[in-house]
Parts: C-alpha cells; sequence; structure tokens
C-alpha cells in the first residue's frame, strides 16, 4: 500500500455520537461503521479507518466505491479529508457515469479524464 499525503492538525474534533447517529440514519454510512475521535488532536487510524467532514456527505459522499476511492487516494498521495466537496462530488460522478454504463470505475479511465 502506498503511502498518503501528509496532513493538518486541525485541532480537536466536534464530531459527538448523536451526530454519527444522524448520518446513520440518514443513510450515509452503514450503522455501527463510525466513531468518534477520544479527543486525539490527530486522530489514531487503523488499518480500514479513514478520517472524513461530515459536511462531505453535503455533496454526495457516499462509501459504496470504496476500492476505487482508495486508488484515487493512494495516485494522488491524498487523504479523504484533504479533498474539496467539489473533489468529492468529481468522483461521484464518475463513479455514478461508470455505473450507468455497467461497468466499474476505473483508475486509468479517471486519470485519463481528470487531473488536480
Amino acid at each position: 500500500m502506498a503511502s498518503v499525503g501528509k496532513t493538518w492538525e486541525f485541532g480537536p474534533s466536534f464530531m459527538a455520537k448523536e451526530m454519527i447517529t444522524v448520518l446513520e440514519k440518514e443513510g450515509y454510512i452503514p450503522e455501527g461503521k463510525a466513531k468518534p475521535t477520544q479527543g486525539d488532536m490527530v486522530p489514531k487510524l487503523g488499518a480500514a479507518d479513514a478520517v472524513f467532514f461530515k459536511d462531505l456527505f453535503a455533496s454526495s459522499l457516499r462509501f459504496l466505491a470504496m476500492r476505487f476511492l482508495w486508488e484515487v487516494l493512494e495516485l494522488f498521495q491524498v487523504q479523504l479529508h484533504q479533498l474539496t466537496p467539489n473533489g468529492v462530488l468529481t468522483l461521484s460522478k464518475f463513479c455514478w457515469a461508470c455505473e450507468s454504463y455497467g461497468v466499474e470505475p476505473d483508475l486509468d479511465t479517471f486519470y485519463e479524464y481528470y487531473e488536480l
């Protein structure tokens, strides 16, 4: 697995368990799959953990195309929380277009059509 890009310290997270429950009820994340940080300034992530901003869900972030998303993050050496809402929307639209044609989102095709 390639190393991910560097990030900044954003300070402590204000995401509470109640806020996560709302995201679960709205169908953004599977129930029981998210947890708030424990007051860490820099979250201690496990292998399957990801940091995200709840506002990214407003721009259609979904975890359905997870393999493709991780490939993009590794290729461009960025972390999920470093994507702008427009970047998330671009990835979502690309995945939607691929799925509309009955194909899996492909990194080579994405790379041909988009650049940072």
